[in-house]
């Protein structure tokens, strides 16, 4: 006679419950880690400085007044490869949060709008399995006349 609880018959509850908090609660860490990272970068000389963040891109450019001995084009070419050189310091920073916290994702994600887009959706999904699971166990609690 097959088990009317199916393979919910083997589960253990509490093992289970205790893994989804754990989970929960390193994606948890994941996400406010993410939001307070800050990539920095300091070019010609130390007089142009940049910051960029995951939602914000840009954040802060800083121009030391020594800076206006250079050309203009050269300014323009100082400030781009700070803002590469910021994004750059940020990748690395989500990569290793990501590599710490989930074991590594695909490398090709790069923008972080899609990485965060797919965390807060797997976030979404994983809320609604536990409420499924949850209903499904209070469900049989019942039936079982728990």
């Amino acid at each position: 006679m097959d088990n009317p609880l199916g393979n919910f018959a083997n589960i253990n509850v509490e093992a289970f419950l205790r893994d989804s908090e754990r989970r929960v609660a390193d994606f948890a860490a994941a996400q406010k880690e993410v939001a307070a990272a800050v990539g920095q970068a300091t070019v010609a000389d130390g007089h142009i400085t940049v910051q960029c963040t995951a939602r914000g891109g840009v954040t802060r450019l800083d121009i030391d007044p020594r800076a206006k001995r250079m050309s203009v084009q050269e300014m323009s070419e100082e400030i781009l490869a700070a803002i590469h050189a910021a994004d750059a310091d940020l990748q690395r920073q989500l990569s290793t949060i990501m590599t710490g916290s989930f074991g590594g994702l695909d490398p090709a994600l790069g923008d972080p709008d899609p990485a965060l887009a797919k965390m807060t959706e797997a976030q979404h999904a994983f809320d609604r399995m536990m409420g499924d699971a949850m209903g499904e166990l209070d469900r049989m609690r019942k039936k079982l006349g728990y």
